[in-house]
């Protein structure tokens, strides 16, 4: 029920979108900001709490110290990577979404092996192929917003020349994995229909939303609600941390990065136009991804040998 909940808000823009009612940059932008806040803050404020439960599923000390300088260090590294190497910052940076969406969406499966990994990674292709490509004026508009530099338009304008060739790809290496993934299975999986058909819904609304928007209400939205929810129920096997427990501490943590950024601001060493905005946003969540997929990555693995 919660997924078909996450579909009908999605059909719902897709609705007010092809009637014109949805259609403003500057609507998409404060709604893409204002999910940030709301929800994309919080599912990554969560990784401390959720770190803390790994170790504690390993019976071994968690140390704050260890936690942050590994967080902070993989975001720094990335982060020159990105500097130094931008195209192949974005390569990596576009694998790594894809598995940890493909992971957080198919969580139920047991995908442990070679065949399940390759199934997460084929679906996070898919949903990041669909929601980047579908529309190239509009990925052309935000990269000029977002101010690239030309030596990094030009890879960016070679994934839209290829765009249909991509896009064709990403869907046969999907189906070829999902047919893989069930040929090779060693039991049935009892949410086999349900995952096909919310699939299709959710990339015919991907697809016929603009990006924007579209990036807003699967990252946002769909992504960081699911997260959220998986979140609670891994800490809450805990009889300590209850669901208000939890829910104040992750408003804690959010505040804390809310408090962060504030302070940022006032030193005046950010830009606030909507052209720097874009890239600090996209810039943030590229070095985030890293330190929280591997915190993420070990949830999961601790949920699917649960079930």
């Amino acid at each position: 029920m919660y997924r078909i909940a996450l579909i009908l808000f999605g059909i719902i823009l897709l609705i007010l979108n092809q009637t014109g009612q949805l259609i403003s940059f500057n609507l998409q932008f404060s709604f893409f900001i204002a999910g940030i806040i709301l929800l994309g803050i919080p599912h990554g404020a969560a990784d401390l709490l959720v770190a803390i439960q790994n170790r504690q599923h390993q019976k071994s000390v968690f140390s704050r110290i260890h936690f942050f300088s590994g967080y902070l260090g993989r975001m720094i590294g990335f982060g020159l990577l990105l500097y130094f190497f931008p195209v192949g910052g974005i390569l990596l940076f576009i694998l790594f979404s894809a598995y940890h969406f493909g992971e957080t969406d198919l969580h139920f499966f047991k995908t442990n092996n070679f065949w399940g990994k390759l199934l997460v990674v084929s679906y996070g292709l898919v949903i990041l192929s669909v929601i980047l490509l579908h529309d190239p004026e509009e990925l052309v508009q935000i990269i000029s917003i977002g101010g690239f530099e030309e030596g990094n338009f030009l890879f960016i304008q070679q994934l839209i020349n290829y765009r249909v060739a991509i896009l064709s790809f990403s869907l046969l290496f999907f189906f070829s994995s999902v047919f893989l993934y069930f040929l090779l299975a060693k039991e049935k999986e009892k949410i086999e229909d349900q995952f096909l058909w919310q699939f299709a819904i959710l990339i015919i609304i991907l697809y016929n939303i603009p990006l924007l928007l579209g990036f807003t209400f699967y990252f946002v939205i769909w992504h960081s609600l699911l997260s959220i929810r998986n979140i609670f129920s891994y800490l809450s096997v805990n009889r300590e941390m209850t669901y208000p427990l939890i829910a104040r501490q992750i408003v804690f943590y959010s505040l804390l990065a809310l408090f962060g950024i504030a302070l940022f601001m006032f030193t005046g060493y950010l830009d606030f136009s909507s052209r720097a905005v874009v890239i600090y946003i996209l810039f943030g969540l590229a070095v985030l991804t890293a330190p929280h997929m591997n915190i993420m990555h070990e949830m999961y693995n601790r949920l699917r040998k649960n079930k």
